[in-house]
């Protein structure tokens, strides 16, 4: 367990939401560092007393929720517990001052700055450059204090998606294992935990190069272009890139009216055309003839998927994914 990771454990035992296993681990840890001696001067002993004791006061005393400890011997172990877990802090904040948010814990390290998330909601990081990245739960990512002068390379473990702002001067490369994925602005998702056999990428906006990273020449190294509403799964055992439509297709154009998806007697090759320029994705009518049937159909408010399922009841035919492709 690391410092964060106690400091929210300890959080959660003074508010009296520890499970049993929890405090034990608290007590055993407290047990451990009561065989430990410091070594101060009385004068810092005082200060640091005083600082620590309004530290408690603060989240005990003053707070709902520290009204809940209920016997004097917990609040004492909180105590001891502050006090051994602060005196590093304190004497270290005199000498090395840390980069930290306590929304999303932030390091500076040799390889630059690094984000986890540690808590169950995404946490929106904002780079220097204006690009968003909204850092999914249990997902860490790593990028530079400064960005070089010809790329914006960050590392991600997890997941994220990133509205990146555009500079056809500097890319903006993702590493996420062995698959990188390149763009100069656009915004799009990728899920890559370390645990999952697979790593996906998946385009909301823009365009996107995905290729593996097997230090490969350009020429030579796999991998392809992605547009609006596609995406791609990467088998990392395989190195297989499969290409594939994203789960619920959204409109990549601003819907004029509610009565843009509202058709009657109309042609279906001229409603496929509306779907194709709406969507963004190639739809194929292997069978011509069907080009010349007529749909009647309110599609609003309908996820694509179920908008191509009534067209094709209508009609008598079916609908498959091909790759990036609706045939």
């Amino acid at each position: 367990m690391n410092q964060y990771e106690f400091d929210i454990l300890l959080e959660k035992y003074l508010a009296g939401n520890c499970t049993e296993q929890e405090e034990e681990m608290i007590q055993e840890w407290y047990e451990k560092e009561q065989e430990k001696t410091l070594t101060m001067s009385n004068d810092q002993k005082v200060a640091l007393e005083n600082r620590i004791w309004s530290v408690i006061q603060q989240r005990t005393f003053n707070t709902k929720k520290g009204l809940k400890l209920r016997t004097w011997q917990k609040y004492s172990l909180v105590a001891c517990l502050l006090l051994l877990l602060m005196i590093p802090v304190f004497l270290v904040k005199k000498q090395t001052p840390t980069k930290t948010t306590t929304a999303s814990p932030k390091t500076v390290s040799n390889e630059g700055i690094i984000v986890k998330n540690t808590t169950q909601k995404p946490r929106e990081i904002r780079l220097e450059d204006g690009s968003i990245i909204q850092l999914s739960a249990n997902s860490s990512i790593s990028y530079p204090e400064h960005f070089g002068n010809k790329q914006r390379n960050v590392y991600l473990k997890g997941e994220a998606f990133f509205d990146v702002q555009k500079d056809p001067t500097k890319p903006f490369i993702v590493h996420a294992g062995n698959l990188t994925t390149e763009v100069l602005g656009t915004s799009f998702r990728i899920k890559s935990y370390e645990e999952a056999q697979t790593i996906e990428v998946s385009v909301k906006t823009g365009r996107v190069s995905v290729f593996e990273d097997n230090n490969e020449q350009t020429k030579t190294r796999k991998g392809m272009i992605l547009t609006p509403n596609q995406r791609v799964i990467f088998n990392k055992y395989t190195k297989e890139i499969i290409p594939a439509i994203v789960i619920q297709p959204s409109p990549i154009i601003q819907v004029a009216n509610a009565e843009t998806f509202i058709f009657e007697e109309t042609p279906v090759e001229q409603v496929l055309s509306k779907l194709r320029r709406i969507y963004g994705l190639e739809m194929v009518v292997e069978n011509q003839a069907l080009n010349h049937c007529v749909f009647t159909g309110d599609l609003n408010d309908l996820p694509l998927d179920t908008q191509l399922d009534l067209i094709c009841k209508s009609i008598n035919s079916t609908h498959e994914q091909r790759g990036t492709s609706i045939f």
